[in-house]
């Protein structure tokens, strides 16, 4: 599914990534661990396309995404949540994911997105009861299931997440870990930093 082949990537001059290889089969959760400041948000941001690859490869389900644009590699179902969860605080739950849903492969299919917001909502039955409230007054476990949620809104094949559990307390850790499972266990793959 995702293969990635000798990268490099930095910000300018600093090289933060050097010649690192990784694969991600279908239907498998990889979990990349280090230190801070050991280039593991730098080497998702590299896959996604937000940081530059000076060079390497990056195959996705055998296509190289070197020159594709983030929105490109999104399309191609392969998404990234972020780290520090960065919903849209102004807007309410549910245009928060309904932007996740925004892709041009997407567009004119309401009912497409009516069923994916279903299915977000099933996974994150909170959510559900928070739809009209704006995403910036929920707690930040609630934040993260959003933030997931809009992910799946684009409907990936590959689920990249950022520090899923920093700053969430343990139960809803627990209940965003056994999503990713179900995830999993329905046919996505997930690359977990």
């Amino acid at each position: 599914m995702l293969v990635v082949t000798d990268l490099n990537a930095g910000y300018g001059a600093l090289a933060v990534l050097k010649m690192i290889s990784l694969h991600v089969k279908e239907k498998e959760i990889v979990t990349i661990i280090g230190p801070n400041g050991a280039g593991k948000s730098t080497l998702l941001m590299t896959i996604t396309g937000l940081v530059p690859a000076t060079s390497g490869r990056i195959e996705f389900e055998g296509v190289s995404m070197g020159r594709f644009s983030p929105e490109k590699r999104v399309a191609t179902g392969c998404v990234l949540v972020p780290e520090g969860r960065r919903v849209f605080a102004a807007l309410t739950v549910r245009e928060n994911l309904e932007l996740g849903a925004y892709i041009p492969t997407r567009a004119g299919k309401r009912e497409e997105v009516k069923r994916d917001l279903e299915r977000v909502f099933s996974l994150f039955p909170v959510l559900t009861r928070r739809e009209r409230q704006l995403a910036g007054t929920l707690s930040g476990g609630e934040q993260q299931m959003l933030a997931i949620g809009r992910a799946l809104m684009a409907r990936p094949r590959l689920l990249m997440m950022d520090e899923p559990s920093m700053g969430i307390a343990p139960l809803v850790i627990k209940n965003i870990f056994e999503t990713i499972v179900r995830l999993r266990d329905e046919g996505m793959s997930i690359l977990l930093v």
